[in-house]
């Protein structure tokens, strides 16, 4: 890439990443400060990565927290998800990625030589690989083999979306063995301190994350028989407790900003966005024991009712609005909704305690940023945990036959999620949901699972659930939302009863100007696992 990245020098960086910095303004035209295997630190470039990791992935999801109807998108999809060359933007994630992998490749080629970092090498291959799958789930082919190498590639070519993972899935049993084999830590290892068994956990639920994902396409990464490949894996160590759950977490630091995104939007100086009405509803009224983790996942900040005076919501009679207004004091807007900026940024509903760090909803009816009961910001990115694992597996079981009971998976998923919300914070309250609150939720949905007549609508009810337990990371629910078609009962944008949904995301736009190998691409076109039909979601 002709102008991907600026490097640091090490002083410089050293200093940067234990300060937690931001990184932007990424150019790199015959610098100077270009890390080679000669030049560079390799504890300092995987502190690097792992910082580059989390900012990589929270814009990633929360480009798709409005499409996933999270947040309430107040736009068009092509407006969110732009689809014209001029608009297209994905810079900065781009920019990050890139960056990182010439990180990753520089501790690789040291690690060659010396042996005292073969666990540098394994955790940057797994964090490489974990934002290689994305790029491509997101934005399908892109350049990687040529890339980072401008002296011998100056516009990087396309590499495709099962060409990368197949390289990944071979990635990570390198990485298994490298760890295995490892003498000598990582000291600033920041998601499990140096612990083995929790990396290769990770490594092996990264890979049946991958399987997964792909079924649909297995053949094109190279694999036959994915039944017998998802089988072998899990009986492996997986990732199936809260302990080794694979997350970031965030602290209450300011300066430079270390807290989370969503306590950033919604606790700092009011709230310029909306929880989707679809989200709430199905937390609040779409079953008859509502969700035990509402309280933790959303948090109220007035005891107003919009219907009953000013600023009163512009959906209200509006046949073509689906729900306006959920009630109890939910404030949000419909998927779709564009009569926006009604002046109630300190009246509409926030993020609450899980995951980002704000408060637990105890009726206070406070606005977000006047509250000091709260975490501070010190959330956290659930990028795979111990119940995506276990609603995977009931994915695999439901579809392709793998070992495992479906139906007792899917409740293992939901109750994990459960218990991991319901532990976070230190959270103590008289409002706190019980175990029978938890328990009736639960046999609520497993008897809508056994009353399923197809694996269809089972399946349906597995998808929605993993949807709520996926909050705080929409990740998941774009990549099994475009893989499955589920959850069914997905909100249509209300004032477009057939809108092209986007499939994928476009290039950068500042690459495909400069980067003479690339051109633009439509929201429209598929990755290379999603072979469903154009109109197969909205």
């Amino acid at each position: 890439m002709q102008n991907i990245v600026r490097y640091f020098s090490i002083s410089t960086l050293a200093l940067l990443l234990f300060m937690g910095c931001e990184v932007s303004d990424f150019d790199l035209q015959e610098n100077p400060n270009y890390l080679t295997p000669d030049s560079a630190d390799p504890e300092y470039m995987l502190n690097e990565v792992q910082y580059l990791f989390q900012h990589y992935m929270k814009w990633m999801i929360v480009n798709t927290d409005d499409v996933m109807r999270y947040e309430a998108m107040t736009d068009t999809y092509g407006d969110v998800v732009p689809t014209s060359v001029m608009d297209g933007d994905t810079s900065k994630e781009w920019d990050t990625y890139y960056e990182a992998l010439n990180n990753v490749r520089t501790i690789e080629a040291l690690a060659e030589d010396d042996e005292t970092l073969l666990f540098h090498s394994g955790v940057a291959k797994l964090l490489m690989g974990y934002m290689t799958v994305t790029m491509v789930d997101y934005l399908g082919a892109i350049p990687y083999s040529q890339a980072v190498n401008n002296a011998e590639f100056p516009n990087p070519e396309l590499d495709g979306g099962a060409e990368l993972y197949q390289t990944v899935l071979g990635d990570i049993d390198e990485a298994i063995t490298e760890i295995q084999e490892a003498n000598f830590d990582f000291s600033t290892d920041l998601f499990y301190q140096s612990d083995k068994d929790k990396w290769i956990a990770f490594a092996n639920s990264l890979k049946l994350r991958m399987l997964v994902q792909a079924r649909l396409a297995s053949t094109d990464i190279g694999i036959a028989d994915i039944q017998a490949e998802i089988n072998a894996l899990s009986s492996q160590n997986l990732i199936d407790s809260a302990e080794e759950d694979f997350q970031w977490s965030y602290s209450t630091v300011q300066e430079p900003e270390s807290r989370h995104l969503y306590f950033q939007r919604a606790y700092v100086s009011g709230f310029d966005q909306y929880i989707g009405n679809y989200f709430m509803y199905q937390l609040k009224e779409s079953k008859n024991n509502p969700d035990p983790r509402i309280r933790y996942y959303l948090y109220r900040q007035s005891n107003e009712d919009p219907f009953s005076g000013p600023p009163y919501l512009p959906c209200q009679g509006d046949p073509d609005v689906d729900y306006c207004y959920i009630g109890d004091q939910y404030w949000g807007y419909d998927h779709g909704e564009s009569r926006v900026g009604r002046g109630d940024n300190l009246l509409r509903t926030v993020y609450g305690v899980y995951p980002g760090g704000g408060s637990f909803d105890e009726d206070q009816f406070v606005g977000a940023p006047s509250t000091t009961d709260n975490l501070g910001g010190a959330g956290i990115l659930p990028l795979l945990t111990s119940s995506y694992v276990s609603f995977l597996r009931a994915e695999a079981a439901l579809t392709l036959g793998t070992n495992g009971d479906p139906a007792t998976l899917l409740e293992t998923g939901i109750r994990n999620s459960m218990s991991k919300v319901m532990a976070f914070g230190g959270v103590t309250s008289d409002l706190q949901p019980t175990a029978a609150d938890v328990d009736a939720y639960v046999g609520e949905v497993m008897q809508d699972y056994s009353n399923a007549t197809t694996d269809e609508e089972r399946l349906d009810i597995v998808m929605k659930e993993y949807y709520l337990a996926a909050y705080g990371n929409s990740i998941e629910s774009y990549n099994f939302y475009r893989r499955t078609g589920y959850p069914s009962d997905m909100q249509v944008p209300i004032d477009d009863d057939n809108p092209v949904f986007p499939r994928s995301f476009p290039l950068s736009r500042l690459e495909v100007q400069r980067n003479l190998s690339l051109e633009q691409k439509n929201n429209y076109d598929k990755v290379f696992w999603d072979t469903n039909p154009d109109s197969f979601i909205k």
